[in-house]
């Protein structure tokens, strides 16, 4: 295939995505997220903060109809429609996750306390899962995360996965990962045809990759 025709194909992909991810990767206030009181769901959240560790990933899903059309998008597993990378950074859990739509105006990268992350009205379930890192390894994730959102990285409305000045949810969580690995995380995509992307499922269906918890509303 040349070089014309990949780029065809990576153009027509990501734009398939576009209206969906886009807007199913924001907070979303018309969330259905049942009737049991916030204070539940806060202790749901306490009891398994214990078991976090910094450098996990997270992921949540949302309920209105362009969430489950994003959701059509992954792989093998429709549970999750939107992901990010927790830090522990004095005391406080934060996500640092991908965002766009009309809930993120700046498009920049954000960092959100998991409260505000994983609880309704933001999501109906949510799971964190780990990739066991060595020190060093979590020294260059916290470094590679920090960096990026430092400089402000925007959003990728293109999904295109070549690119690294701006990037989408699951591709951010893929590259700081893999890099941080040294790489060892390439040949999932190594071995595609084009077009090819990071869908959130590829994340932690990842044979590295294990579940600590998972919590549905």
């Amino acid at each position: 295939m040349n070089r014309f025709t990949k780029n065809k194909f990576l153009l027509r992909w990501p734009l398939g995505y576009l209206l969906f991810f886009t807007l199913a990767c924001k907070n979303n206030t018309s969330l259905v997220t049942g009737t049991a009181p916030a204070s539940q769901y806060q202790l749901r959240l306490d009891s398994i903060r214990p078991m976090i560790k910094s450098g996990d990933i997270i992921l949540r899903n949302g309920t209105d109809e362009v969430s489950r059309t994003a959701r059509s998008f992954n792989r093998v597993d429709t549970s999750f429609s939107h992901c990010g990378i927790i830090l522990l950074e004095n005391d406080t859990l934060f996500v640092y996750h991908a965002l766009g739509g009309n809930y993120n105006p700046s498009q920049k990268l954000r960092r959100d306390p998991i409260d505000n992350f994983c609880l309704p009205p933001e999501a109906d379930r949510f799971a964190i899962y780990r990739y066991e890192l060595q020190p060093q390894q979590y020294d260059s994730l916290t470094s590679i995360v920090r960096r990026y959102y430092a400089a402000g990285l925007r959003f990728d409305l293109y999904f295109n996965f070549l690119t690294d000045d701006r990037m989408y949810c699951s591709e951010f969580v893929f590259k700081c990962l893999d890099r941080s690995l040294s790489g060892a995380l390439g040949e999932t995509i190594k071995a595609r045809e084009w077009p090819f992307g990071i869908s959130p499922d590829d994340l932690y269906l990842n044979d590295r990759c294990r579940l600590i918890k998972r919590i549905d509303y």
